[in-house]
């Protein structure tokens, strides 16, 4: 599996990270806190994250750029942040939800992250940093983070 195309055809069409845009504050854990800005950039083909947290465990600045290939209709994102994390996704569909992935080859040749929008309203949704190392079958989460709309 690579970063390059979705496991399974999925075809989008350029609104689905739409209700991400704008202000919000994560809560994850018993003490993990953060903020998350999303705008679009560059002639609004490009949306930019900009994500500051942390917890008992540290602190992470990391910034992510997610762009729709209208040609293709499919989505990339890539992130990087502050302790030198740089990954690259494609936009993906988990549990009827919009999602991220990626292969992790480094790690296994059966190991794959992804990220879902869960629960998606207007003021809220679940993300979930998820990992599996049976090529898919199951998916261990590993980060849960509630998030809610800032008020203007």
């Amino acid at each position: 599996m690579t970063t390059d195309a979705p496991a399974t055809p999925t075809t989008f069409d350029g609104t689905e990270l739409d209700f991400w845009l704008g202000d919000w504050d994560a809560r994850w854990g018993e003490a993990g806190r953060g903020t998350n800005r999303l705008t679009r950039i560059l002639g609004d083909q490009v949306i930019r994250e900009d994500f500051s947290g942390g917890g008992p465990n540290g602190h992470l600045n990391g910034l992510s750029l997610s762009v729709f290939d209208s040609e293709r209709r499919i989505w990339r994102q890539t992130w990087v942040d502050d302790s030198g994390g740089y990954i690259e996704l494609v936009g993906d569909v988990a549990e009827g939800c919009f999602s991220f992935r990626r292969a992790a080859p480094e790690e296994g040749p059966s190991t794959a992250y992804r990220m879902v929008f869960r629960d998606v309203q207007p003021a809220s949704f679940r993300w979930t940093w998820e990992r599996s190392t049976d090529g898919g079958e199951t998916w261990d989460v590993r980060w849960d983070i509630a998030y809610t709309r800032r008020r203007s």
